[in-house]
């Protein structure tokens, strides 16, 4: 049996579609009812819990093999850390109290370090506490999402323009697609190994904003420019998401972390270092396809 936290989120569902799509045994944990009749169509159990509630958690864990583990974005909290902190303590005592075999936690590039890092402190946190578990755990570093870019594609479609906090705009950095991650997880969820592990999850290739742009331009059939979005106008621009001011701060360091370089894979040999298959081109051109301008 393996079960599968944020089974609503972009990585939760690519883990549960990639374990079904190898004929495992899938439980979902979900926080409402709304999805539960399409995830049973699927074949998956299902379980509901919210990651507030401790009881809930370990029962939806019982008689799991193994468990993928995430934390959800925080953005329009006042402190994430203390939300991320709160939630791997109920995790930890759910995998203790229910006997899960072992763990494979989504974490992030960068997550090595414990400060520069912005929101990716979070997964630090994470780690650390993880960590001090006594059964197998790994950690699966993911790199920057594909899907982010999503928050710009009506600019980009509108406009032709493709806003970009990371700088320079000819920089490359590793981007990945959910739905590696989800195989990704899903393989090492059914691996077996027997101590902690380290696994960098990078994407097909490397990317740049201007590359970025360039399969917006190919996706939309016009041009499409990359533009670095000036730091004086990050407070502004997150702000319209939603973000708390806090989480804008937050953000904000961890671009600079992108930009300075301070935030990349960790490397060495005690990391198992694998790649995704999806190009940018690809998940842009489906992203577009998705929406509606």
């Amino acid at each position: 049996m393996y079960v599968v936290f944020g089974a609503t989120g972009q990585t939760g569902s690519a883990v549960a579609d990639a374990l079904l799509e190898k004929n495992q045994l899938v439980r979902v944990v979900l926080r409402s009812d709304k999805t539960a009749a399409a995830w049973r169509a699927k074949g998956a159990d299902v379980a509901f819990a919210d990651l507030s509630d401790l009881k809930a958690m370990t029962h939806a864990m019982e008689n799991a093999d193994a468990v993928y583990a995430m934390n959800p974005p925080a953005y329009n909290v006042v402190d994430m850390f203390a939300v991320a902190k709160g939630i791997g303590e109920r995790y930890v005592a759910a995998i203790k109290n229910s006997g899960v075999q072992k763990v494979v936690l989504l974490s992030s590039i960068g997550s090595q370090h414990a400060s520069g890092t912005g929101n990716i402190l979070t997964t630090h946190i994470l780690e650390t506490m993880f960590g001090e578990l006594e059964i197998p755990v790994a950690f699966l570093r993911a790199s920057a999402f594909m899907e982010n870019w999503s928050s710009v594609a009506q600019v980009a479609a509108e406009q032709g323009i493709l806003p970009s906090f990371y700088t320079p705009l000819e920089r490359k950095i590793p981007m990945v697609c959910a739905v590696d991650i989800g195989r990704a997880v899903a393989q090492a969820m059914i691996e077996d190994w027997t101590c902690q592990r380290i696994i960098e999850l990078h994407g097909a290739a490397d990317y740049s904003p201007n590359d970025v742009a360039a399969a917006f331009a190919a996706a939309l059939g016009r041009d499409v420019q990359a533009v670095a979005v000036p730091e004086s106008e990050w407070q502004s621009t997150m702000s319209r998401f939603g973000f708390s001011p806090e989480a804008v701060n937050s953000y904000s360091e961890m671009m600079r972390g992108f930009n300075s370089g301070h935030v990349v894979f960790e490397g060495g040999s005690h990391v198992q270092t694998i790649k995704g298959q999806t190009m940018i081109a690809d998940a842009i051109s489906k992203m577009i396809t998705e929406q509606v301008f």
